[in-house]
């Protein structure tokens, strides 16, 4: 596997584009349930998205399918919400936001909204931050949702992973990286790690996240960006010279890669 993500930066000729990732095993069932509104990450961090919450329950944020953490919080009026993790923030494990409604509370020269919003600040694992921001919306009657599920999975759309360059690759991009990487010799189709490769690209389209998909085929991210870079590149691929010294050996799985 690292052999594989080596070969392909020699074809970018640009290895600062490659960056490894490592996730943490996360649990994120209750973010694929329909109990959740799925909201895209694009759509999320263009425009306000309505958290709706319900007298004397729990509405939450959830950010597992996309990998990222949580690293700030900030609610603007206090006075009719609370809220809190699953994780402290400074342990970088934060992925879920729990906000309840409370009966009004008065402070000393704040002011209130019917209204307020709720900001929140995330890293993702190839170390781009994001800024998010909802409208706390209070409801009556029989609660329709439990919250916001954050999706690179759209219903309709390709879900994508973002690369160190800012660019988005999809999950045909990443497929057609690995036709690319198996035509050119920089792995052989019988490799452990296509067949890999290929399972997450199957769960990634069929609902499961990136995160959860890389996770459950145990696939190294910097392949799957590796793979997603060389999927977008319209550049002739790098060809060793057979006169260099590199001689790469077989790719083999490295088991917890």
């Amino acid at each position: 596997m690292k052999k594989l993500t080596r070969k392909i930066r020699l074809a970018l000729l640009s290895p600062a584009l490659i960056i490894a990732t490592a996730f943490s095993t996360v649990n994120i069932g209750q973010a694929q349930t329909s109990a959740l509104k799925i909201v895209g990450r694009d759509a999320a961090t263009n425009a306000t998205t309505n958290l709706q919450v319900w007298s004397g329950r729990s509405s939450v944020i959830d950010f597992s399918q996309t990998g990222e953490v949580i690293t700030y919080i900030r609610l603007a009026d206090p006075s009719r919400a609370v809220f809190n993790t699953d994780a402290e923030l400074k342990t970088n494990q934060a992925r879920t936001i729990f906000v309840q409604p409370i009966q009004p509370l008065q402070f000393p020269g704040a002011t209130t909204a019917n209204i307020t919003n709720l900001f929140v600040k995330t890293r993702s694992p190839e170390g781009i931050e994001r800024l998010y921001t909802f409208n706390v919306v209070h409801r009556d009657g029989q609660p329709t949702n439990n919250g916001i599920a954050i999706s690179t999975v759209v219903p309709g759309q390709e879900p994508s992973v973002t690369l160190a360059d800012n660019r988005t690759a999809t999950i045909g991009d990443i497929e057609r990286g690995l036709g690319i990487a198996i035509r050119r010799g920089y792995t052989p189709p019988n490799d452990p790690v296509v067949f890999k490769v290929r399972e997450f690209i199957a769960l990634a389209r069929n609902g499961t996240g990136i995160a959860k998909a890389a996770e459950t085929t145990n696939l190294s991210m910097s392949v799957v960006i590796s793979l997603g870079q060389l999927g977008l590149s319209r550049e002739p691929v790098f060809e060793i010279p057979k006169t260099s010294s590199f001689s790469p050996s077989p790719l083999t799985l490295i088991p917890g890669n």
